[in-house]
């Protein structure tokens, strides 16, 4: 073997005697201190874990809140594997080192303080309240195109003084400007609901404990964006089936008044001497056919008519009229179809007709000037309640002007 393979063979060598006795150290687990805010001249008591496996010697530093290096502690870790470090605020040498009124940070560590714990703690060397650390988790929730609802965890550390609420802050340009909402709600509530928003809109927030020292660092800032308003629908006021509703009414007002200049020329024509109608007063039963009501277009609905009726009917009750005169339109359509194809069986002696082709050529469209007293003088003559002389003597009456 020549020399410089026999050096090879020792440097090997040595690095593997090295690798198993140089441990590889997991760190400190934990580190936290007893109170998260400290007064000049109290003690601070930093406790931590390490692993069973780890040494037991523990390094602390300490940084003051502008993250200068201040001192230097050191501990032991017992047999459970805990470990305690005491600083002293109260020594001449330590009131120097923590002079500044705020947060401090100190690392716990073992090996190397990249791998060590941290904790922060607030210290105030008079004793007066500082500013509280900064709420955490700040989320945001659309509730609609103009409300956003908050949320977050309070701060963990309220500077020596009860926190007595948040400022909420928004911001309309990616925070690059803030509007303050709330400086302080009076409430340790974590939820705000904020509304009035614009529609389609990005909204960015952040907030801030406060207590008796003021408002503290702001959070974590979270944007979001309203939702789109909903859609509008305009209804249209002028439909066909409002102008088909309003259209019955004025019809039956008309059939009435027709009906009502009927029954004062049968009441007039009765009132001295007996008649061979049936009764003097002819109750208003007469039939309206369907096609007439909608056919009309000019026709309108009022919820008033039977209530208006003049006072020359008496006794008269629209309730009692108007119903029937819609509810009998097929019978009075039928006994004029038979009265008429009797009467055309009679003089044509025909042959039996389909009932089909029997009512298109008995039943056109009535065309009287809009007359319905005479539809209904017609009525009563083909169900034999009036004389076919009656008929002509009050047809030349309602002729009349």
């Amino acid at each position: 073997m020549t020399r410089q393979g026999l050096y090879l063979g020792v440097l090997l060598s040595v690095i593997v005697v090295s690798l198993t006795i140089i441990p590889a150290y997991a760190e400190v687990t934990s580190l936290k201190t007893n109170t998260s805010f400290y007064k000049g001249g109290s003690k601070i008591y930093f406790s931590g874990t390490v692993l069973d496996t780890d040494p037991p010697n523990v390094t602390l530093l300490l940084f003051d809140p502008t993250d200068k290096f201040i001192s230097l502690a050191s501990g032991m870790a017992d047999s459970n594997h805990t470990f305690q470090i005491i600083v002293d605020t109260s020594t001449s040498d330590n009131q120097q080192k923590f002079a500044l009124k705020g947060t401090y940070n100190a690392t716990a560590f073992i090996a190397t303080k990249e791998n060590g714990k941290t904790v922060a703690f607030t210290f105030s060397p008079d004793g007066s309240p500082v500013i509280p650390s900064p709420p955490t988790s700040l989320t945001l929730y659309v509730a609609s195109s103009s409300q956003i609802n908050l949320s977050w965890s309070a701060s963990s550390d309220n500077g020596g003084s009860t926190i007595t609420g948040y400022m909420i802050e928004r911001s309309q340009n990616n925070g690059n400007t803030w509007s303050t909402i709330i400086q302080n709600t009076g409430s340790t509530s974590t939820t705000y609901s904020d509304t009035g928003l614009a529609a389609s809109t990005a909204y960015s927030y952040r907030v801030s404990a406060v207590n008796s020292a003021g408002p503290g660092s702001p959070s974590n800032v979270v944007t979001t964006i309203t939702s789109s308003p909903p859609a509008q629908t305009t209804p249209n006021s002028g439909s066909t089936t409002d102008q088909s509703q309003t259209s019955v009414d004025d019809l039956i007002k008309k059939r009435i008044e027709d009906a009502k200049r009927l029954q004062d020329l049968l009441n007039s024509k009765n009132s001295g001497s007996p008649s061979t109608v049936n009764s003097k007063v002819i109750q208003l039963s007469e039939k309206m056919a369907v096609d007439d009501v909608a056919s009309n277009p000019r026709v309108q609905k009022s919820n008033t008519l039977g209530n208006n009726l003049m006072p020359g009917l008496g006794g008269f009750n629209a309730n009692t009229v108007i119903y029937p005169i819609i509810s009998l339109v097929g019978a009075g359509i039928v006994v004029s179809i038979l009265y008429l194809r009797k009467k055309r069986g009679q003089s044509d002696n025909s042959t039996d007709m389909t009932q089909e082709t029997h009512v298109l050529e008995v039943i056109p469209e009535q065309k009287d000037d809009g007359d319905n007293a005479m539809t209904i003088l017609k009525n009563r003559l083909a169900k034999g309640e009036i004389t076919v002389d009656e008929f002509k003597e009050l047809k030349e009456e309602l002729s009349e002007p």
